[in-house]
């Protein structure tokens, strides 16, 4: 769990002004570190097992004593990023605001790294950096009286609903304070688009911003989920 600041990637140490620093041993951190600052910069296309060790001064080979290989690097970022995930700590209070700060740590720090992300949203999540976050969740969920049933379901939705809200994010345009001729542009190509439904709301069709629609979206799950707390209201979220 992360002391509140997001870690920075881990980076080279620098060198002395009076003489050379004598070169920091290769270790499993800084391969990590190393691929992650390249995914985040191109992409993780762009990574490569040489591209890692041309970047760190390395053989390609070396690296092989620290990582079994690429997908091995992958998975460290993946872990990197979940362990920086800046979760809530729960202390008691209405269940409706702990899933709020769960899901607003995922999203912030899946924006922070948004081209690294998409290997957390779309790769194993029950790996050991992500189990905080799953247990964080989960505690909320029963501490407030909901069965074991309905709060596994229940954190199965709301990492549906954030992965599937944070991938369309990387890969759709934001909208959100364009130029307004951008956006009459846009609304006038769906006013035209001869589908009638489409052509009314034209207007907020042709424009995005990605919070509002991840706040509308998670105050909706919380709303569906409120029948599955037994005791608890919208207004009173009584501690246990």
């Amino acid at each position: 769990m992360s002391d509140g600041r997001p870690r920075q990637p881990p980076t080279e140490r620098g060198t002395s002004a009076h003489r050379p620093a004598a070169r920091e041993p290769l270790s499993r951190e800084r391969i990590v570190g190393a691929a992650l600052r390249i995914i985040d910069n191109e992409g993780v296309d762009a990574l490569s097992m040489r591209r890692i060790a041309a970047t760190l001064g390395v053989q390609a080979m070396s690296l092989y004593n620290h990582v079994g290989g690429k997908e091995d690097v992958l998975d460290g970022v993946t872990e990197y990023i979940t362990t920086d995930m800046q979760l809530p700590r729960w202390s008691g209070g209405r269940w409706e605001d702990g899933i709020r700060s769960v899901a607003y740590a995922f999203r912030r720090s899946s924006l922070r790294h948004p081209r690294a992300c998409e290997l957390v949203l779309t790769r194993q999540l029950s790996s050991p950096g992500a189990l905080p976050t799953i247990n964080c969740s989960l505690t909320v969920l029963l501490d407030h009286g909901f069965d074991e049933a309905a709060a596994v379901h229940a954190l199965r939705l709301l990492i549906a609903f954030q992965v599937g809200s944070l991938l369309r994010e990387f890969h759709s345009p934001c909208f959100k304070g364009e130029e307004e001729s951008a956006v009459r542009e846009r609304a006038a190509h769906l006013e035209d688009s001869g589908f009638p439904a489409v052509a009314k709301l034209a207007s907020k069709l042709a424009v995005m911003d990605h919070e509002a629609e991840f706040t509308f979206g998670l105050e909706l799950l919380i709303n569906a989920l409120r029948q599955f707390a037994p005791g608890q209201s919208e207004d009173a979220g009584a501690s246990r």
